[in-house]
């Protein structure tokens, strides 16, 4: 599990890593965690590096960009992970919402408040921990399933349609569908597509329509097939509890 923290703070950044590691330990999760001394920094290796955490602590008053601003270029830039806002005031507590934040959490602080802002974040981590590796011209990736939009069959290879690109790797579609059977989240759409169902905003007449708004098509065989299995998929989500709202 990759986590960002922004912190322009030595002291404070070596203090939530701390916290962060007791976390791991405790729950025997496996996680790494990149120190970032400002919004800048961690945005131009975002973008570079493209390796996306599952959560993000940001200091919201740093020397230059601050935290509230990092955040909206993250979200712009595709990032849907988890933001947790850490911060001596509670002067930006509204503007938080903006960027969708999991919790504010305001120094000084406690471990149990430490843990409090954590379990906010169970779901979150839990998908988290499901990463898919590939290499790319001998570059390895991981990408939390939470990252992939859909897998669309290629020439020879496999196009893989993650939120903020898309890649080209090797292999052949049948032996992901059968890679990815147990994930209940993807679901194969004919021979073409396997789709993760969490990103699918809707259905237009034949059509999966994705939330990068790409077009996935139905077979027309398996339309009445795929449009149950949405259909089923998007109850679900509506049954299930959302995070409370910040403190």
């Amino acid at each position: 599990m990759l986590i960002y923290l922004c912190e322009d703070s030595e002291s404070d950044a070596l203090r939530l890593k701390h916290h962060l590691n007791t976390y791991a330990t405790k729950h025997h999760c496996n996680m790494e965690i990149l120190l970032f001394s400002s919004g800048e920094e961690m945005i131009q290796y975002y973008k570079e590096e493209k390796r996306y955490p599952a959560l993000l602590f940001l200091d919201i008053y740093m020397n230059s960009q601050d935290g509230v601003e990092t955040a909206r270029i993250l979200r712009s830039l595709g990032y849907e992970g988890g933001i947790i806002f850490t911060t001596s005031s509670t002067e930006h507590a509204m503007a938080s919402y903006e960027v969708n934040a999991l919790y504010y959490l305001q120094k000084p602080y406690s471990h149990t408040d430490f843990l409090n802002a954590m379990s906010r974040c169970d779901t979150l981590l839990e998908e988290s921990n499901e990463v898919f590796t590939f290499s790319v011209r001998r570059k390895e990736y991981s990408l939390p399933y939470s990252d992939i939009l859909f897998f669309e069959t290629g020439q020879h290879n496999v196009l893989l349609h993650a939120i903020s690109e898309t890649f080209t790797i090797p292999g052949n579609l049948t032996q992901l569908t059968e890679d990815f059977a147990s994930v209940a989240c993807f679901l194969p759409v004919g021979r073409s597509y396997l789709v993760n169902l969490n990103h699918v905003t809707g259905i237009l007449q034949h059509d999966l329509i994705m939330e990068d708004h790409s077009i996935v098509q139905i077979p027309f065989r398996k339309r009445d097939e795929v449009s149950k299995a949405v259909n089923s998929w998007f109850a679900k989500l509506e049954k299930e509890p959302t995070h409370p709202g910040l403190s």
